[in-house]
């Protein structure tokens, strides 16, 4: 069985398109700094390697 069939989602699809809306709306309101997609992949890529 694939590892990554045992694993747990700390919330639900829903809850975490739920999440980045507020997200979103928090950045336009200018509450929370802008990201730039640059910085999305880094993330992305930072995340993986710590994973392994």
């Amino acid at each position: 069985m694939d590892a990554t069939m045992n694993q747990t989602r700390p919330c639900t699809i829903s809850e975490s398109i739920m999440q980045s809306c507020v997200e979103v709306k928090k950045m336009r309101e200018g509450k929370e700094p802008k990201r730039s997609l640059s910085e999305l992949f880094a993330n992305i890529e930072k995340w993986s390697k710590e994973e392994e």
